[in-house]
């Protein structure tokens, strides 16, 4: 009984010490337990683990035989972690870094998705030679550029006002270049708008867009002053009675060719060349020191479209009095200064055509000046005209906001004078 007892206490000693030494030190069972993290995860075999140099159909480990076991304990083994193995958090934070640059790819595509629709050629203006495109407004910003009809600066119209205050002179003597007379003109509601008002808003907008182009539709445009109607009108029947030149030319009205070439207006002078540089021309045209309109000349079109507040104030046989100048000297100016025979082949003396839109929003009688510098405005930007925008009773508001803004941009505005009158009259002297 003895002998068993020590028997049984033998075999039960090496079967533990067999089974620890297994369980403990043998890589094949540690890789198969809990990772490093806390958890298997991501582990799907042990062949996987092995890495290339161990074929997957050769065991790990092999267990020692029993028999075996009892003349020698199994030797100890060392386990290498693979550094190149990522693990449950290395894993956990790759993907946050991948959803996170995920993230920002879909916002940057959004970003680029979001486009404008882009305008055809025959929908840059309100109107067309039928009068049928419109505007496409672009699903972006109303105002491209900025917004004509922004609300006004109270501060901004104080300061008008307390500088209109500093003024010495008084309104009775109503001298032309006092600056409260010039201002009180501009901001009194149905008051006729002199030259030199209708000129001041001008020189605003060739001001703004010789900084800031972007804004406008079109970077192929111009803004005339009131003496570029004025001066072609009085001379057009010079033009007619004159003979013709070896090109079956007649004389053209003084300061053709400084309008041609972009001299004048001197102010924010721009040196563009019509035609070659220049596409639209705006001015304002002022029939019989009544009423007030805007022109804008379509040079690729050959066309030109009459912006009428008061359609009433002048008949059709009238217009076509007013018009009949441009329509003829405008495709004769291309052609005489060109400067190539090559770029006057582009052109030809064939007369140009024109329309009155009646479908513009009206002016009250006396605020057609504020309503024809509007058009041009909102023109050149390529904004419709809104009739909420253009309502009557916002006249006032136009006046105060365009006294505002000469105020702030053109502080002399007052006083400026054109002298390019005088070398328009000069151009044939001698």
């Amino acid at each position: 009984m003895y002998f068993v007892s020590c028997l049984k206490t033998l075999i039960g000693y090496y079967c533990l010490k067999w089974i620890f030494g297994y369980y403990c030190i043998n890589p094949s069972c540690i890789l198969q337990s809990e990772s490093v993290n806390g958890t298997n995860a991501g582990r799907k075999s042990l062949a996987e683990d092995k890495g290339p140099d161990v074929p997957t159909d050769v065991p790990a480990a092999v267990p020692a035989d029993v028999s075996s076991s009892e003349d020698k304990a199994p030797e100890p083994s060392l386990v290498l972690l693979d550094k190149n193995q990522s693990t449950v958090s290395d894993l956990q934070k790759e993907n946050a870094r991948y959803l996170e640059k995920r993230d920002a790819a879909l916002a940057l595509c959004r970003a680029k998705s979001d486009r404008t629709r882009k305008l055809a050629a025959s929908q840059k203006s309100p109107y067309t030679a039928n009068s049928t495109a419109r505007v496409i407004i672009s699903n972006r910003k109303l105002y491209p550029g900025y917004n004509p009809f922004a609300p006004i600066d109270k501060k901004k119209l104080k300061e008008l006002a307390d500088w209109l205050k500093s003024c010495p002179t008084t309104l009775d003597k109503k001298p032309r270049k006092s600056r409260t007379w010039w201002y009180q003109i501009l901001r009194t509601s149905l008051e006729w708008l002199e030259d030199c008002h209708i000129d001041a808003w001008i020189n605003v907008l060739r001001k703004r867009y010789d900084a800031n182009p972007q804004h406008f539709r079109s970077e192929r445009m111009c803004f005339l002053d009131h003496l570029f109607a004025q001066q072609w009108r009085f001379n057009f029947k010079d033009f007619k009675d004159s003979k013709p030149d070896h090109n079956g030319l007649g004389r053209l009205p003084g300061g053709a060719w400084n309008y041609y070439a972009g001299t004048i207006p001197s102010f924010c002078q721009s040196n563009k060349v019509l035609g070659t540089d220049i596409d639209d021309i705006y001015a304002p045209v002022n029939f019989a020191d009544s009423h007030w309109i805007a022109m804008w000349i379509s040079i690729p079109k050959r066309h030109i479209v009459v912006f009428d507040s008061i359609c009433s104030s002048i008949s059709p046989e009238e217009l076509d009095v007013v018009m009949e100048p441009f329509l003829y000297m405008v495709p004769y100016l291309l052609v005489e200064c060109a400067s190539s025979d090559e770029l006057r082949a582009q052109y030809s003396l064939e007369t140009f055509t024109y329309e009155r839109p009646t479908n513009i929003p009206p002016a009250r009688a006396g605020d057609c000046g504020v309503y024809t510098l509007k058009y041009i405005e909102c023109h050149a930007l390529g904004i419709e005209f809104s009739k909420k925008d253009f309502a009557k009773p916002n006249g006032k508001s136009m006046r105060d906001k365009m006294a505002v803004d000469i105020f702030q941009e053109l502080p002399d505005a007052h006083e400026f004078e054109n002298k390019d009158i005088d070398d328009i009259l000069g151009t044939y002297d001698g």
